[in-house]
């Protein structure tokens, strides 16, 4: 790609772009503010760029930028997708739109954001995968959350609750029956029924919709050869993680879930802390519940995790369970090979 002549950098939002352009001197040429209510006023936007060919553009890695990053990429513009917690814009004092598309540019010509603020931008058929296993994960925190609420309206009143979970066909129809104190209370129940049975049969579909997915080699491969991890599990795994060739080693990518400790340096003397949490949190908290099925029921698991429980809380060996299943499968997904239990837990 030819050398950069000019460096762009893009502050997105819903309606509004606003953009600033510096030379190859690092000096402002070109400020705008544009107004796109419409994909085709987004597109015709993108066309326009083009007059500062060749340029690298920079733009914040948010929700509903896929659309913009998908254009720049199908005109073959150099563009870099990056952390916005890393770039720490409100560090630079009064924050607004031009002030941040400003320093973007200013970055960008400097070189920094390639070093400290580059981020991954999946494909779209990985950003598929990573929706369809974050929305059931939400959707059964809804269930919960209703379910919930109406065992709380029952036991207010003594009522008695349906044994098992609430949104069985069974359940749902033992609770369109009840009879309760007020005609108000009635309808909240009945609301609540309903919503609880939108919400599984959309719960239900997306699972089956999982399944469908999980026949894939990566994801089989880790259902077959990883005890406790189901269809679910393997998926979530295999689409957090997106194209692992990407880390430099397994250090990168638990550091991408979080599952590293918080280091404090001076001179000779450096402090490890509590994990840091900065990353991924829907890989971090899926690597957590194998964690804990694998340390209740497997036998290897649990000869490894009774002395360091001695010592320790059990939240810490979890964690630490955590990480080296993710190393495991890091080097499974690298390189094809079996996962090994007793070499994933420094046994072997």
């Amino acid at each position: 790609m030819p050398h950069a002549q000019y460096f762009v950098g893009i502050d997105l939002h819903k309606t509004v772009i606003q953009i600033c352009v510096r030379d190859a001197a690092g000096e402002v040429v070109v400020e705008e503010r544009h107004r796109v209510r419409t994909l085709e006023d987004g597109l015709a936007l993108v066309d326009s760029m083009n007059r500062w060919a060749p340029a690298r553009l920079a733009v914040e890695a948010v929700g509903l930028n896929c659309w913009f990053v998908n254009a720049c990429q199908q005109r073959d513009y150099d563009i870099l997708v990056v952390d916005a917690a890393r770039l720490n814009l409100r560090s630079c004092g009064k924050k607004t739109d031009r002030r941040d598309a400003q320093e973007i540019a200013r970055r960008l010509w400097l070189g920094d954001l390639d070093r400290h603020a580059k981020t991954y931008y999946p494909s779209d058929e990985e950003y598929a995968l990573r929706q369809l296993e974050r929305i059931r994960h939400d959707l059964v925190g809804q269930r919960t959350h209703l379910s919930n609420r109406i065992r709380a309206l029952l036991d207010a009143y003594k009522e008695a609750v349906p044994q098992g979970t609430l949104y069985g066909k069974g359940q749902l129809d033992d609770l369109r029956a009840l009879r309760l104190a007020a005609p108000d209370l009635e309808c909240c129940v009945d609301a609540l029924t309903h919503a609880l049975e939108q919400v599984q049969e959309s719960i239900r579909r997306l699972t089956v919709r999982i399944r469908e997915r999980a026949k894939a080699s990566q994801v089989a491969a880790l259902q077959e050869m990883i005890p406790q991890v189901g269809a679910q599990t393997a998926l979530t795994i295999v689409a957090e993680l997106g194209d692992v060739s990407r880390f430099r080693n397994a250090r990168a990518a638990a550091s991408y879930s979080g599952l590293v400790p918080r280091v404090s340096s001076s001179a000779d003397t450096s402090f490890h802390g509590r994990i840091t949490k900065k990353g991924n949190k829907e890989l971090r908290w899926i690597l957590n519940q194998v964690a804990v099925r694998l340390m209740s029921t497997h036998p290897e698991v649990r000869k490894w995790a009774e002395p360091h429980r001695r010592r320790m809380h059990a939240n810490k060996v979890r964690t630490a369970l955590a990480r080296r299943l993710l190393v495991g499968i890091y080097k499974v997904l690298l390189t094809g090979e079996i996962f090994d239990m007793r070499r994933c837990l420094g046994a072997a």
